[in-house]
């Protein structure tokens, strides 16, 4: 590839992608390390309805560095891409789109429609997310995904299920779950944690009056008045201390440490005091007059032992179909469970208050209750509260506590289990580990699985419900099944299944002449006497498979091929039209090479019409609707079904689940295509078709599918739900190979990333399922990552209008400048305060810097291999400024992989900026007179060297920058074949850094001296003194002579002499100045050489006007002026010339000075 030395761009970074699909960089780089060891990486999958983000290039570049650098470490890194595509966020999209408000509208919509819909949405932004992730240089196999809507993925995910089942803990269970009205669902506790917002909303001071009492009151606090109607408890702390206290004419009871809080603006008197377990069993007066929530256990005073003084009045009010501890106390306490609230989130009834048909947190619901309140006395005060409250993570709406039939994971179960396993991953950060992660996992609660929607994978739950109410323990036990796999529909079909024979005709004149042929028959083709032979050969064959019926195709060669084996076996032909040759349309009667022409591919003819004809899908759509309506009529049967090469091969394809795409790569059992007379054998199915003729899983197509009970053989149907979305992108480990149907399994991960938000999402549910799997971790390493904000800290969004766009920051200043921002601007962990001002200083310092090095080392360098190893050989006479660099780089290239190895990105990289740093603005500064030396090839030689490793070192954060480099560098190949590059000790020489600190740090302070003394410092001075070298803390740090040239030469003085402290001499003689004014020439010369285009090696005539003064000092010094700028002649000249290449006029000393340049 030919890389220009251009000085690096996003075009350059274009150029470079094209290099690499060309080349097939990264299928080589997998193939360079197969026989290698496995590092196994998960992909977390996104959903492509939605575009990528800013912080899915953070998290896609951090996946891509550890996979990089493990690749050129050694290891096999296979990269399977995947795709999450069920769940809320599609299913709201869809709705949105369909306009559909609620469950309602979309079942009368069509689930399958629908459903349709939503698989559809999923691809919707594919390309832009395939198109991003090439862009930022993220090598994934996008080829092969794992699809988490595909049969054979939910078939993993249902076997993960049934063994959960199994173990007993898959339960259902009637309590209190996180629920969202607006969806019709219940949420898991991991999305209830991703979906907290900080809201100020009413809390509602109450005052219960107690019977048989004239003015007392017991006082409740509630931050959800709508749970009101529902009271039916309160709750009292047994060894809480309660004090009743006279407010005006009442009473009012409530805990002692908060009476001052609680009664702050009224005038207040204690009357006495009393322990919590003197107020158990008292009655009181219910809030609203619902005759349903009554009995004798209802409006009494119980003891809890979650009821504690932290904040409210240390009386809770129990409404025990809206909260946790309401339902178990409610449980325990026998109180009536009716529901005031429906699915819908609405009232039931108006319960004297006008609620009904208000949803319970609206505004005017909350208005209406808090005047019932204030109309009936039971109102204290009405006070503003801020706390976190939970919203829905995907329609934003707010969560109800909502006593419902849900299934559940026993998680709780697994406790220590997946704490245990914690302890064996290395988070990074670290303080996740035992902090957000791990006392989540403390406070682990059994999974919410189940949800009340459409698009997910079903819950693979089949019940009888005559057995599930029989009074008999032995039927109630097999009346519910989990069913694991696909096979387990046709063991438990109620029908015997068919078998099936399709058998392709024999060879017609059409297939001789090779033309394609379908109906209506523009000329009819019998079978050749070749043809019927064929099928003639297959009479005994057919005579030992006992058909039963016969089916087929009604074309001539199909109907010839039939009453051979017809006659021969003395059955009757059945011909149906839905088994006719493939539509060719407007080619039908035309030649194979034509129709072929049409496609290309062969997997194109489901997706490609011909004019007036049908695609593949279209014939595969009839010939299932066929098989269906044959297993729907027959059972037990042994059917040959007579027909074509096409509709055959797509018949028996999708029958069996495979894809489109794997049709024609099906290997030779399924190979009839381009062979007349074969016969394809299978097995008939109690499977689940869609409308198009694909197995598909999801409702309403599997809730169609009976299976037999094993108890008393009538019919099981599905429960109607479907799993937290979530499993499906927690089974990946096993369901991205088809496991265990696919024996081949990669785990446990040996590194993810993901945003910090995934601890309760992915992360978890990782862990989750391997807990349950009985497979201990999932994963090993874990980067998390912190969230991207505006430059103010704020959440990014599109109303706030702050939202950053990817491809305008990649376009602008290309992605290595954005990899290397993610990587260096703070640990992974911390959240990101996003700037496009840092991305330029990355690009600007970094890439731009590293860009106008390799500039330099093509315009100057001259290497041969022979000069370079030559160089190295003489490692010990090398110069000390060339071991210095040397051991600067082999010393970043330790640290590197050992921060590497750590997955310590940000700890690894700034080593690297550092030596960036070392090498362009000290040894390259230091070293620019050589390169135009007798030195040019040794000082070529190291910067070729340092380059090329350099190349390496920087290839898994910086991958295009990197190739850059390396190209540039006179390789062919490119670095990401390469093996990352290790330290050798041999070059690292930890004395000599000191050393060239000192001279650093010695040469700093002369440069402040020259600033404040007001002294540019291409004006020579004469003497710097410098402190004497014995009186220095680190000896080791003395500076050798060698190295005293550099700071001679740094500070532009001509000798250094030792004294007592830092001293500049500051004056000037003639001779100095006149130094100064021709290194003055030299850099206006010098500068326009660079804007003429010219490079170093091109010969100049320099022409100045100027002073007798600076004319004298020219001639007096002008074989100094000629080398400095390569000119081969200066000429001083009282007029200003034309026709040069380029003149300037400038001032020097207040005088008027010209140059002009001829090359």
């Amino acid at each position: 590839m030919k890389i220009m030395a251009e000085l690096f761009n996003p075009k350059t970074e274009e150029k470079i992608l094209e290099f690499w699909k060309r080349e097939r960089v990264f299928e080589k780089s997998l193939k360079l390390r197969q026989p290698a060891s496995k590092f196994i990486f998960y992909e977390g999958p996104p959903s492509a309805n939605g575009r990528p983000g800013i912080h899915h290039v953070l998290s896609r570049v951090y996946k891509d560095i550890i996979c990089r650098y493990k690749t050129m470490t050694g290891f096999y890194v296979g990269r399977k891409a995947g795709w999450d595509t069920h769940g809320l966020p599609v299913e709201l999209q869809v709705e949105k789109e369909l306009g559909l408000k609620n469950k309602k509208e979309i079942e009368k919509y069509g689930v399958g429609k629908f459903n349709q819909k939503a698989q559809e949405t999923v691809w919707r932004y594919k390309e832009e997310w395939d198109k991003l992730t090439e862009r930022i240089g993220f090598w994934l196999d996008l080829k092969n995904p794992y699809i988490t809507y595909e049969p054979h993925y939910i078939e993993s995910v249902w076997q993960i299920i049934a063994r959960i089942w199994k173990q007993n803990l898959l339960y259902e269970d009637f309590k209190v779950v996180p629920y969202c009205a607006r969806c019709g669902t219940a949420l898991s506790s991991h999305e209830v944690a991703q979906g907290y917002e900080n809201v100020l909303e009413n809390s509602v001071y109450l005052k219960f009056k107690l019977k048989n009492s004239k003015n007392t009151f017991i006082l409740s606090w509630t931050t959800t008045p709508w749970t009101l109607p529902g009271n039916v408890a309160l709750a009292v702390g047994r060894d809480i201390k309660y004090d009743f206290v006279k407010v005006n004419n009442e009473t009012l009871i409530l805990a002692q440490n908060l009476k001052k809080d609680v009664l702050e603006e009224f005038s207040q008197k204690v009357l006495k005091t009393v322990s919590g377990k003197d107020l158990i069993g008292l009655n009181y007066e219910s809030l609203f007059d619902i005759r349903q929530l009554k009995n004798d256990k209802s409006y009494k005073i119980y003891p809890a032992g979650f009821v504690n003084t932290e904040e409210g009045t240390g009386i809770v009010h129990i409404a025990p179909m809206y909260g946790v501890d309401d339902f178990n106390l409610g449980n325990f306490a026998g109180l009536s469970k009716i529901h005031t609230v429906n699915l819908e989130g609405k009232f039931i009834e108006d319960f004297g208050a006008g609620l009904k048909n208000l949803a319970v947190k609206s505004q005017r619901a909350e208005n209406l209750i808090i005047q019932h309140l204030k109309n009936s006395g039971n109102l204290l005060r009405v006070k503003k509260y801020q706390h976190d409250y939970p919203f829905c993570w995907r329609c934003a709406s707010p969560l109800l506590y909502y006593a419902k039939t849900s299934w559940f994971i026993r998680m709780e179960k697994l406790k220590k289990k997946l704490v245990a396993n914690n302890r064996k991953i290395n988070w990074v950060p670290s303080h996740i580990k035992n902090g957000r992660f791990g006392e989540w996992l403390k406070e682990v609660k059994d999974w919410a699985f189940s949800r009340e929607r459409y698009w997910g994978t079903p819950l693979p739950i089949w019940r009888c419900k005559d057995c599930l109410a029989s009074p008999d323990p032995a039927k109630r036990g097999g009346a519910q099944i989990a069913v694991g796999s696909l096979s387990a529909f046709d063991e438990l079909s109620p029908k015997k299944l068919n078998k099936y024979i399709f058998l392709r005709h024999g060879e017609a004149e059409n297939n001789r002449q090779k033309i394609v042929s379908s109906y209506p028959e523009k000329k009819k083709y019998p079978l050749t006497i070749k043809g019927a032979k064929e099928i003639e050969k297959l009479i005994p064959w057919f005579k030992k498979k006992n058909i039963d019926l016969i089916f087929s195709s009604d074309l001539l060669r199909t109907k010839e091929t039939a009453q051979i084996i017809a006659g021969a076996l003395n059955k009757k032909i059945t011909y149906d039209k839905q088994l006719r040759e493939h539509d060719f349309g407007a080619y039908n009667g035309r030649t194979h090479e034509d129709w072929h022409s049409l496609f290309g591919d062969k997997t194109n003819q489901y997706s490609i019409r011909p004019p007036s004809g049908e695609n593949l899908k279209d014939v595969q759509k009839r010939m299932i609707d066929f098989l269906k309506m044959v297993d729907k009529k027959y059972e037990n049967k042994t059917i040959l079904i007579i027909s074509h090469a096409n509709p055959i091969i797509a018949a028996v394809s999708a029958y069996q689940g495979y894809k489109n795409e794997e049709t024609f790569n099906l290997g030779k059992k399924y190979t009839i295509d381009g062979i007349t007379g074969s016969i394809l054998e299978i097995t008939g199915h109690n499977w689940p078709y869609n409308n198009e003729g694909n197995l598909d899983l999801h409702r309403p197509y599997v809730d169609e599918l009976p299976l037999k009970c094993g108890k008393c053989g009538e019919s099981m149907k599905r429960v109607k739900e479907v799993i937290d979305v979530w499993f499906d992108s927690g089974a990946m480990p096993f369901a991205q190979f088809h496991y265990p149907f696919n024996k081949k399994l990669e785990y446990p991960a040996d590194f993810i990333s993901e945003g910090v938000d995934q601890t309760r999402g992915w992360f978890y549910t990782l862990h989750a399922v391997g807990a349950l799997m009985g497979k201990g971790p999932a994963y090993k390493n874990v980067i998390s990552l912190g969230h991207i904000l505006d430059e103010k800290g704020e959440k990014m969004s599109k109303s706030k209008g702050n939202i950053i766009d990817p491809w305008e920051v990649i376009d602008k200043y290309g992605i290595d400048a954005l990899r290397w921002y993610f990587f260096t601007i703070n640990p992974p962990g911390e959240p990101k305060h996003f700037s496009i001002r840092d991305v330029e200083d990355k690009l600007r310092r970094f890439v731009l810097t590293l860009s106008n090095v390799l500039i330099f080392y093509k315009t100057y360098s001259k290497v041969s291999k022979s000069d370079f190893y030559n160089y190295y050989r003489s490692w010990t006479s090398m110069a000390l400024l060339d071991q210095w660099i040397l051991s600067r780089l082999h010393q970043t290239i330790k640290e590197t992989r050992k921060n590497l190895e750590k997955y310590e990105v940000t700890q690894a990289a700034r080593p690297i900026d550092e030596f960036i740093d070392d090498l362009s603005r000290w040894w390259l500064r230091r070293s620019r007179d050589r390169f135009s030396g007798k030195e040019l090839n040794a000082v070529s030689a190291v910067l070729k060297n340092v380059i090329e490793e350099l190349s390496k070192l920087i290839a898994p954060f910086t991958p295009f920058l990197a190739e850059y480099l390396w190209h540039n560098a006179g390789n062919k190949e490119s670095v990401h074949l390469e093996d990352y590059p290790k330290a050798n000790t041999k070059y690292i020489n930890v004395k000599l850094e000191e050393q060239m600190a000192a001279v650093r740090n010695t040469a700093a302070k002369g440069l402040a001296l020259r600033a404040e003394a007001g002294i540019k410092v291409r004006q020579p001075l004469q003497k710097f003194q410098i402190p004497n070298p014995k009186s220095q803390t680190k000896p080791k740090a003395q500076i050798p002579n060698e190295l005293l040239e550099l700071i001679k030469d740094e500070v532009n003085i001509k000798e250094i002499i030792f004294g007592d402290k830092f001293e500049l001499d500051t004056k000037i003689t003639a001779e100095l100045r006149e130094e100064g004014l021709i290194r003055d020439l030299a850099r206006q010369i010098q500068g326009m050489r660079k804007d003429g285009g010219l490079t170093p090696k091109d010969a100049i005539m320099v022409y100045i006007k100027g002073g007798a003064d600076l004319k004298k000092i020219v001639s007096k010094l002008q074989k100094t002026l000629i080398s400095e700028v390569g000119a081969k002649k200066i000429e001083f000249v009282g007029v200003v010339k034309d026709g040069l290449l380029i003149d300037r006029h400038f001032k020097m000393e207040n005088e008027d000075v010209w140059i002009g340049i001829r090359h």
